[in-house]
């Protein structure tokens, strides 16, 4: 790439002295409105403008062989980053996007990410990793800082996108699940009416449904039998209004005699600090706390996310819910937009 400063007088000469160039910031009009835009290339169509125009200065940029202009560059950059779930929208102002193809749990590698922006001139910019977003929602925007790029960079930061487990940027599409919640608490009907309204609202948002609410006693036998029904037909299964410390409550007992194993008691997170997680016949169950069953945003909200995309809930993924995992007002955006809805039903924290 070579550069150069031509004085005004050129546009009064023979075009071939800029046209093929690229221009390298605006040409503006009597009024101060942009008559040819920077990152152009410079034709003989556009001697009129430039004579109208008559600019103090040109400033040009000579490609050479090989060179890349910028659009160009940021369209197979969005093509090596895209995923599955993903679209690509054509450059607008040299940044291309890239678009949510369905509504989804948002994947980002984000290694893989850092050594594609570790390239000189490069830059791919995308919404956090594990984001709920919906069909149509900008997941990225993919541009090159210079006007031009040379094609060894440029496949420099392909390899670095190839070089990934899977894609860098993809959208997980949530499954249509099927949730069941067993009370463990005397509630009143309004009490009810609600805590059912805004457990439907989160798994219709997903596209999933809800089971009747069991309710249930102190009975041991009851808790336990409850479990099972709820483990035999549903993908998800909460457990609400337990005493969550207590290692001899009787839901947890009830659910160790059912032949459920321990997964995580405890989350680092608050929210949800107290909730534990455990498998019964392949399913799993989230122990809620009684103070979690009307709460505007907790830990259940991320982990029923997850759930719906077709991820597990694993150990080490709970243990990595600390980062962030203070669920304060400010981290609203991390939680699916029937919050909204749920409004004066749900408690602030």
């Amino acid at each position: 790439m070579r550069l150069e400063v031509l004085p005004g007088s050129a546009v009064d000469g023979p075009s071939g002295r800029w046209a093929g160039a690229v221009l390298c910031r605006d040409v503006r009009d009597a009024a101060g409105r942009p008559a040819l835009s920077k990152g152009a290339l410079l034709g003989p169509g556009d001697e009129q403008a430039l004579r109208e125009a008559h600019p103090e200065e040109l400033h040009l940029l000579w490609l050479d062989e090989g060179d890349v202009r910028e659009d160009a560059a940021a369209v197979r950059i969005a093509a090596a980053v895209a995923g599955p779930g993903t679209a690509a929208r054509l450059p607008v102002e040299s940044q291309a996007r890239l678009v949510a193809a369905w509504r989804g749990l948002v994947e980002v590698d984000v290694r893989a990410l850092a050594a594609v922006n570790a390239v000189d001139g490069v830059t791919v910019f995308t919404v956090p990793d594990g984001l709920h977003v919906d069909a149509g929602r900008t997941l990225a925007g993919v541009k090159i800082t210079p006007l031009a790029i040379d094609e060894w960079s440029l496949e420099q930061a392909e390899r670095a996108a190839g070089a990934a487990a899977g894609a860098i940027l993809s959208v997980r599409p949530f499954l249509p699940l099927r949730v069941a919640a067993i009370v463990r608490q005397r509630l009143s009907d309004d009490a009810r009416e609600r805590f059912e309204r805004s457990l439907g609202m989160r798994s219709t948002w997903f596209g999933g449904t809800t089971e009747p609410v069991r309710y249930v006693d102190e009975s041991p036998g009851q808790v336990r039998q409850a479990l099972l029904d709820a483990a035999g037909t549903a993908d998800i299964v909460l457990a609400v209004g337990v005493a969550s410390v207590d290692p001899l409550d009787v839901t947890w007992q009830s659910l160790l005699a059912a032949g459920a194993t321990s997964v995580r008691r405890g989350l680092p997170m608050h929210p949800g600090s107290s909730y534990w997680i455990a498998e019964l016949l392949g399913r799993p169950v989230i122990g809620v706390a009684s103070c979690g069953m009307f709460s505007r945003r907790s830990a259940l909200d991320l982990l029923i996310a997850r759930l719906h995309a077709g991820l597990e809930l694993d150990p080490a993924y709970l243990a990595s819910l600390g980062h962030g995992g203070l669920l304060g007002k400010e981290a609203a955006w991390r939680i699916p937009p029937y919050e909204a809805a749920l409004g004066d039903d749900a408690d602030e924290d």
